[in-house]
């Protein structure tokens, strides 16, 4: 059966001499995996439409009992081109692509999360600030999949925060200073700027969420709380966050 989707590129990789298989997150039936047929040697049929980021137009083939669909041939709707180009956008970008291909379940439609993920690679590829796009993806991709961690409350009294609040990524939530039991663990605090900044650009549409303007501190915070969040919610540290942190380091962030 032919059909065609509207999708973004999450990875793709060689398969025997000429195929590549292909991890792509669709409009209409969300995550899906894919193999394009001698697209190494075909580039009318394909040309930089399976590159990771690109927004494309697949045509595929499918048959019944098949695990693996076909990818027929592309048509590029967006390219993306300058997330690869930056160091910085790049890194971010791909951030958001592992979290979208280990958090989603695969045929599950997810048109929100797709329109979002396309809105956000588009103000990227734009030279928006990879920084705040990130946090503002975590914050309302985490809330469309159902992993929206709970701040605005201390999870064992019920206080809501005035100061500053402890992170536990195990809970998925906040505690006060009063309700915490030393572990000898490093601590994640979060202020209440912080949880404030989270609440409006979970509320925000995006056209408007882009005014908001948080401080270098209150970026940190959220990137520590949403590390050990993401870490509790899969079971390990996404490779591609290690690689944002080095290069952090090399532009000296």
């Amino acid at each position: 059966m032919k059909s065609k989707t509207e999708a973004i590129i999450i990875s793709h990789m060689n398969l025997g001499e000429a195929d590549k298989l292909v991890t792509f997150f669709s409009l209409d039936r969300g995550m899906l995996k894919g193999v394009a047929k001698n697209a190494r040697k075909s580039f009318k049929r394909f040309g930089a439409g399976l590159e990771s980021f690109t927004y494309s137009r697949l045509h595929l083939y499918e048959r019944e009992h098949q695990e693996l669909i076909r990818i027929e041939s592309t048509d590029i709707i967006e390219q993306h081109s300058a997330i690869g180009a930056d160091l910085g956008s790049a890194a971010a970008g791909a951030v958001m692509l592992e979290m979208v291909r280990e958090m989603s379940p695969l045929g599950q439609q997810n048109a929100p999360a797709f329109l979002l993920l396309s809105h956000i690679l588009h103000l990227l590829d734009l030279g928006q600030d990879p920084a705040f796009l990130l946090r503002i993806f975590e914050i309302k991709f985490l809330s469309l999949l159902g992993y929206q961690p709970k701040l605005d409350h201390c999870l064992s009294c019920g206080t809501q925060p005035k100061g500053e609040m402890i992170f536990e990524g195990m809970k998925g939530g906040v505690l006060c200073m009063d309700c915490v039991v030393s572990s000898g663990e490093t601590r994640i605090r979060l202020t209440s700027g912080a949880v404030g900044f989270y609440y409006q650009a979970l509320r925000m549409d995006m056209d408007k969420v882009c005014r908001l303007k948080p401080s270098g501190g209150i970026m940190q915070e959220l990137d520590q709380a949403f590390s050990a969040h993401f870490f509790h919610i899969i079971g390990k540290r996404l490779k591609s966050r290690e690689f944002l942190r080095t290069v952090r380091t090399i532009d000296g962030c």
